[in-house]
């Protein structure tokens, strides 16, 4: 049985189609893609390809847009990229020249049935990297900057496009659904730094393959014409323009847009798996409350490899469109304004990045031009691991929700008025008493984030101004509800008194944590305050506490 499709069908599939490659797709087609068959007269443009008198060069490019295929949502559909220009849209085309293409390029563009992904990557990177929405004549005197259907942005000149030039006079061809230029060479794909990362062989394997896993396809909604409402509630699209959007790069940057303008730092793939091994100790999860099974393992490797890449992706893209003044420092995509103004640290801020020594210059063997930016690829590792991923936790005591009070004390968060003497954080602190006199308490915090290894631990009090007398406090810190650090004196408990004539900072040990807890669900760290206040010193120490904030400093080798 015959399937007969008419004009406008066949229209319909062929814009679908297409919005898998542009996002300038429109609610009306007839009224912005058709032809105005009284201004452009003649053949179309797959027909003028054929009879006109281009050579090799038109046979080969008819021959690749016959055997290329459009694609959508996984599907291959039943019209070529000869059909396209067959068509009723109104196109631009610029003629590579057929000694431009390889032979192994040409064995692939030429191909019969090819996959879904080989119909795709011919079309994006060779066919619709020639093609323009819309009329662009050329040869006059200004520039003009526009993009390909392939979502590449190229500038024309007078007498050429993107540095290829056009052969004589042979450009601003009529046709009747378009405008045909003949080039004396091929306009050349330039990957944007998505692609860089995920299509080059060396860096698709330490890195690349990582960030495509969490590649998806979405509907612009915005973008898309809508049709109905399925049996499911689901709003369908007669015309419906997909989107990539990766759910991981959300974090740090849209480098798979051809409007942005970034700039990323990597070092070389070996510098890369060198700093991957390690730091992957860090990352070491272990098994989830003492599970032993082989799923708890493969899920703690997961979770190593997953925030172990991320910790080193930290500073690796900064937006050149958002800086302030690059010539003297620039900030990566994880800076954060009000974290800077809290910690007073310059994280994420690289200063004179383009001096010798500079993040842009310093050890840079090779420099990568993409669509949308540049890659800075350096021979040793640029990044600094206490300003990046090993950095201090900081728990203010009034923001610390997750803490549990002894029966027999009470908190609350205070307002503390800074004065020239007695500054705290935030202006608030956490005020830690007994009840009904009682003044021997404890306090257990909830302390999240933390990675496997060696920290130093810190309590920042704030003195009771009211008596003036000092506390005294003995801390404890358990792992999974087993202690790991409980000092000691000999047989009595280690306590610390804090200096009633300042805010201090009190050093309460160095602690080694068995496993990382980064980005958990549960808190498996605690730290214990307690009060070691009694009948015999009551006269010497004051049972109210006000705490300011407790710090976990990493202990850098």
């Amino acid at each position: 049985m015959k399937h007969f499709f008419n004009p406008l069908r066949k229209s319909i599939w062929i814009v679908s189609a297409l919005c898998l490659f542009t996002a300038a797709c429109q609610d009306n087609w007839d009224e912005h893609y058709s032809t105005d068959y009284s201004i452009v007269p003649g053949s179309t443009l797959a027909t003028h390809l054929m009879k006109g008198s281009f050579g090799e060069d038109a046979d080969l490019f008819i021959e690749i847009l016959q055997n290329t295929y459009m694609t959508n949502s996984g599907e291959i559909l039943p019209y070529s990229y000869f059909d396209f220009l067959n068509d009723d849209q109104f196109l631009t085309v610029w003629l590579p020249k057929a000694s431009t293409i390889t032979a192994e390029e040409k064995a692939l563009f030429t191909k019969k049935n090819k996959t879904y992904l080989e119909n795709q990557n011919v079309a994006t990177r060779f066919i619709l990297n020639h093609i323009a929405r819309f009329s662009h004549p050329v040869g006059a005197t200004k520039s003009e900057s526009f993009y390909m259907l392939s979502k590449k942005r190229y500038l024309s000149e007078t007498d050429k496009i993107d540095d290829v030039p056009y052969v004589g006079d042979s450009y601003n061809i009529a046709c009747n659904n378009g405008i045909l230029h003949i080039l004396d060479g091929r306009i050349i794909y330039r990957q944007n730094i998505y692609e860089f990362l995920t299509t080059n062989e060396d860096y698709k394997e330490v890195l690349g393959d990582f960030i495509d896993k969490y590649t998806r396809e979405e509907v612009d909604i915005e973008k898309s014409v809508e049709k109905d409402i399925d049996d499911f509630g689901r709003t369908t699209y007669s015309d419906s323009v997909m989107i990539k959007r990766n759910i991981l790069l959300d974090r740090y940057g849209y480098i798979e847009r051809e409007d942005s303008n970034y700039v990323m730092v990597i070092p070389t793939p070996e510098v890369w798996k060198e700093k991957y091994d390690s730091i992957k100790k860090f990352f070491e999860y272990g098994f989830v409350f003492g599970d032993t099974s082989d799923v708890s393992k493969a899920g703690a490797d997961s979770l190593q490899y997953f925030w172990g890449q991320q910790a080193l992706m930290t500073d690796m893209f900064f937006n050149m469109n958002i800086q302030r003044g690059e010539t003297d420092s620039v900030t990566s995509t994880r800076f954060n304004e009000r974290d800077r103004r809290k910690s007073k640290i310059a994280y994420n801020t690289y200063y004179n990045p383009y001096s010798s020594d500079g993040l842009f210059s310093k050890n840079i063997i090779h420099t990568e031009k993409c669509s949308n930016g540049l890659v800075y690829v350096a021979n040793d590792w640029p990044f600094v691991d206490s300003l990046t991923f090993r950095v201090p936790i900081k728990i203010e005591g009034e923001q610390s929700t997750r803490h549990y009070v002894d029966k027999v004390a009470t908190t609350f968060e205070q307002v503390f008025r800074n004065t020239s003497r007695f500054t705290v954080s935030e202006e608030r602190v956490l005020y830690i008493a007994g009840v009904g006199g009682a003044y021997n308490w404890y306090v257990d915090f909830d302390i999240k984030n933390n990675l496997k290894g060696k920290y130093r631990f810190y309590a920042v009090i704030v003195p009771d101004i009211s008596s003036g007398l000092p506390n005294i406090i003995h801390p404890v810190v358990t792992y999974n509800r087993q202690t790991i650090y409980k000092p000691m004196t000999g047989r009595r408990e280690t306590t610390f008194e804090n200096d009633v004539n300042k805010v201090d900072t009190l050093f309460l040990g160095e602690v080694e944590i068995p496993n990382c807890d980064y980005r958990t669900e549960s808190s498996r760290l605690q730290l214990r305050i307690q009060s070691k206040v009694s009948s015999s010193n009551a006269r010497f120490y004051s049972p109210i506490l006000r705490l300011d904030f407790l710090l976990l400093e990493p202990v850098l080798e």
